[in-house]
């Protein structure tokens, strides 16, 4: 691939549909490998310590609420600075959705952004993902010393309330951003990884 072989635009590139279908999350680990393939600008796999399964947090949004937002700018040279902005509507301000969110302040997390076009090879499996908060310049493998380089995603803002009138919307929204130097990685399965969806829909794990 390279810029001389230009891009076409298909028939699905046309009618793709936006908007978010899953969002994961879950915080870095001491030890996290991260594999990634930076010819094709994505990650092929997350695992946890001792290379064994990851961990996620699968949360769920107010349909047609949630956004991955990409903001670009040239600061001289060849060094480019992107802000990745994920935002999502949790409805109805209730004691667990504030727990959950409390949990994610002050820490330094990872997302999995799957939108609605993306590709399915299985009813578990995702074959093209975003990710937030994995960035990296170095190499193809997060080593135990390097993984926390500043780019992880975090809380940016939690915004809502009651409303006022009873046909208003309760609830937040979350916004999450990180800032890094190269646009957003894709997760793409590598042979005997991917993503799995728990049984509950409220976990999934990356291997």
């Amino acid at each position: 691939m390279a810029i001389q072989d230009g891009l076409v635009i298909d028939c699905a590139d046309v009618q793709a549909a936006g908007g978010v279908r899953h969002i994961l999350i879950r915080e870095w680990q001491d030890g996290d490998l991260i594999t990634t393939d930076e010819a094709l600008n994505r990650v092929t796999r997350i695992q946890d310590s001792g290379a064994v399964d990851a961990d996620w947090g699968v949360y769920e949004s107010e349909i047609e609420s949630s956004s991955l937002v990409i903001n670009g700018v040239n600061e001289g040279k060849d060094n480019t600075e992107y802000e990745l902005t994920l935002s999502f509507f949790l409805p109805n301000l209730e004691r667990t959705k504030m727990i959950r969110l409390q949990e994610m302040q002050g820490k330094c997390l990872m997302a999995i952004v799957v939108d609605v076009s993306s590709i399915h090879s299985s009813a578990t499996n995702f074959i093209q993902n975003f990710v937030l908060g994995i960035s990296d310049t170095r190499g193809n493998v997060y080593p135990n010393a390097y993984n926390r380089n500043q780019t992880y995603a975090r809380i940016a803002s939690i915004e809502g309330g009651t409303g006022t009138a009873f046909s208003d919307k309760t609830g937040v929204t979350v916004t999450l951003t990180c800032t890094q130097f190269q646009l957003p990685y894709t997760y793409t399965e590598a042979a005997g990884a991917g993503i799995t969806i728990g049984a509950t829909g409220l976990t999934a794990t990356t291997t």
